[in-house]
């Protein structure tokens, strides 16, 4: 897992070939105005979704984890919470479906809070277990952008 600003996005590009790509979409001047839905980049090597929603009590979202693809978590616009834990903490409750590339888990109580604002993202690999669309400090209203990059 990583935690950072996107203008920091250079120290990452060695990680994997397809990163420089994703990081170039997100580096859009225009993505507020984007609008919700898939954007293809590379393919089924690098895609994006623009999400837009509502923060939610963290009891109220699932535990996951992917094998085929990195999450770049990105905020656009807004405050939100993403509880990480090593999947080897986690106990799973729904086998990995390959059609979804997830993995999810039983609630823990081991856990880190990642906090992202506005221009934060946060890198998400296979062993990093993550529950999305937490509320930060109050509720509010997200524009995030994930970016799926293919391993």
């Amino acid at each position: 897992m990583i935690l950072d600003k996107l203008q920091n996005k250079d120290l990452y590009l060695n990680i994997n070939s397809n990163l420089k790509k994703a990081f170039e979409f997100l580096e859009n001047p225009n993505l507020e105005k984007l609008e919700d839905g898939r954007y293809e980049i590379d393919f089924d090597n690098v895609y994006a979704f623009v999400q837009s929603y509502s923060t939610r009590n963290p009891e109220d979202n699932k535990w996951e984890s992917h094998e085929r693809y990195l999450d770049i978590q990105y905020i656009v616009d807004g405050d939100e919470a993403i509880l990480w834990s090593p999947i080897e903490q986690l106990i799973v409750e729904k086998e990995y479906s390959t059609e979804k590339d997830a993995t999810f888990y039983k609630d823990n109580s081991y856990c880190t809070t990642l906090n992202l604002k506005k221009n934060y993202f946060c890198l998400l690999f296979p062993e990093d277990g993550h529950k999305l669309c937490c509320i930060f400090d109050t509720p509010s209203q997200i524009k995030k952008i994930v970016v799926k990059i293919k391993i």
